[in-house]
């Protein structure tokens, strides 16, 4: 499997974890938006998932205010969850220019970078992030993620386990702990975690795919054979492609 195969494999089974106003996924990037009213409708749509409208609004607000850092990171996230890869990375890079020190515009290059299969170039855009602010948590988790797409996953558990420490709610940063142990050989701390996520409830399909996944791979590793066809089929296959590049 290539590197930009690799990587698209693993952040396929990823959430993305925010904290602090920097956007995200599932999780960062829709706080409450205080003083305008384009990103209070814009995460409304999205909420709802109307993604085109939303978007439409991440734009008109980005547009509005071109100085603001913090409403083009917002921008920039969205258009990230949209897959919009390349106006996504001229637009940071545009506001880096005029912020080069952001750290919500930094996490969102450092996650352009993990997009596009740079690795090693996120993990420094990250690292930068953690110089100035250790405990942000997204940039830890952005941290932890590149880490793991380089194959070091010891390293890439501690800045997870870091993440988790300051937000042990965050059912994205337990989600890629789990992923980060199974890739690692943990199996059954990785099951437990997940297993404990789904029970839960309300959480996103991506933890059910990746609970399937440990099972599979727990129940491979004691002998029994992986369930065939479908989500769980392909995630097993991803994880060993990637489990044996890791190595």
């Amino acid at each position: 499997m290539t590197r930009p195969l690799r990587c698209l494999a693993l952040l396929s089974c990823l959430l993305a974890a925010g904290c602090g106003g920097l956007p995200g996924l599932e999780e960062g990037g829709r706080q409450a938006d205080t003083g305008n009213a384009r990103l209070r409708v814009a995460a409304a749509a999205e909420e709802s998932g109307q993604a085109q409208v939303a978007l439409s609004m991440y734009a008109a607000a980005a547009a509005a205010e071109p100085g603001s850092a913090p409403i083009q990171a917002r921008f920039v996230a969205a258009l990230l969850r949209g897959g919009h890869v390349a106006q996504a990375g001229q637009v940071v890079n545009r506001a880096l220019a005029r912020h080069p020190g952001d750290a919500a515009l930094l996490v969102q290059l450092g996650r352009l970078r993990l997009l596009t299969a740079e690795p090693a170039r996120a993990l420094e855009v990250f690292e930068r992030v953690l110089a100035e602010a250790p405990r942000e948590v997204a940039a830890l988790e952005g941290k932890a993620v590149a880490l793991d797409l380089l194959g070091r996953h010891a390293e890439a558990a501690t800045s997870h386990r870091a993440a988790l420490a300051l937000s042990p709610d965050s059912v994205a940063v337990q989600n890629n702990l789990a992923l980060s142990l199974l890739l690692a050989g943990q199996r059954a701390e990785a099951l437990a975690l997940l297993e404990a996520l789904a029970q839960r409830g309300a959480v996103p399909a991506r933890v059910a795919a990746n609970l399937a996944l440990a099972r599979a791979a727990s129940d491979n590793a004691a002998g029994g054979s992986p369930p065939s066809g479908g989500t769980r089929e392909a995630l097993a296959a991803y994880l060993g492609a990637l489990n044996r590049e890791g190595r």
